[in-house]
């Protein structure tokens, strides 16, 4: 890698389901370059079908416009839309958990105030980083090739299968995350309180999950959840060549009342949105 390095893009979806659940994931990375100018990179696209074959197929997709820019200056709004589609044979609920992690990388802070480069170093360490392997996101590791490396200063690694671990709705960002800017939907989403009777076409948050409040027919999509995400126009040198994955996972299920117990919603806030939505 150069060090005024190109920016990188990693757009990756997973599907994994059981004949009712279907899991999918979507992986965004963003690499913050040497400078003031904050870039993107190659884009890859590659989806693992593992869903097994029904008669019905019930299946659902992650769908997104993304607004790729060649520079990403602090400050500047990025185009992020993210909705589902119900892309299978039969009526579908979904929901949305969403996931940061974050590795910063040294810094050769030779003014002692953060305006030097990325420290590099030609011998990778042992386990290098790998973008889609987060067991490889820790302190000391080295992410790059050949004889450019840079050496992990930090690493923010949540569990994707705990949703405690997952973005809260209008819940407090704490440094460094609050640097990135995710624009949720806003008249679309809600929390705490459902919207008044008649209401259609929401999401609603509980306990780490996005609820989206109307069947999915097939060919059918949902409104967006995000909007856009911003760099914040303040963000320290420091943070220079960090690597950012926001993660949307995606579950769906057919419109059987074993979605209460599977998603563990009986007796709650969206076991009463759903309430008249299953048979």
């Amino acid at each position: 890698m150069n060090k005024k390095q190109k920016l990188i893009y990693l757009f990756k979806s997973i599907h994994r389901s059981k004949p009712t659940v279907a899991l999918f994931t979507v992986f965004l990375s963003v690499l913050l370059v040497v400078g003031s100018t904050y870039s993107w990179i190659t884009s890859q696209d590659e989806r693992v079908n593992r869903a097994k074959s029904n008669d019905r197929k019930l299946s659902a997709r992650i769908d997104e416009d993304f607004q790729r820019e060649t520079s990403w200056i602090p400050g500047k709004e990025v185009e992020k839309k993210l909705r589902v589609e119900n892309n299978g044979e039969t009526p579908a609920l979904v929901r949305l958990s969403l996931y940061e992690f974050l590795l910063t990388f040294e810094n050769d802070l030779e003014d002692q105030v953060g305006n030097g480069g990325l420290k590099w170093t030609a011998t990778p360490s042992a386990t290098q980083v790998k973008t889609e392997d987060y067991t490889t996101w820790a302190v000391g590791n080295t992410y790059g090739s050949g004889t450019k490396h840079l050496k992990v200063a930090s690493a923010i690694v949540n569990d994707l299968t705990d949703p405690s671990d997952a973005i809260e709705y209008q819940g407090t960002r704490t440094a460094p995350l609050d640097l990135l800017k995710i624009e949720f939907n806003g008249t679309k989403v809600f929390k705490g309180t459902l919207p008044p009777a008649g209401t259609k076409n929401y999401w609603f948050y509980q306990d780490g999950y996005f609820y989206y409040s109307d069947v999915l027919q097939p060919n059918d999509k949902t409104v967006e959840l995000i909007n856009s995400v911003t760099l914040d126009k303040l963000t320290p040198n420091a943070y220079k060549g960090s690597l950012y994955h926001l993660v949307p996972i995606m579950d769906a299920h057919d419109v059987t009342k074993s979605l209460l117990s599977d998603w563990q919603v009986t007796g709650t806030k969206v076991a009463d949105m759903y309430q008249d939505k299953l048979h």
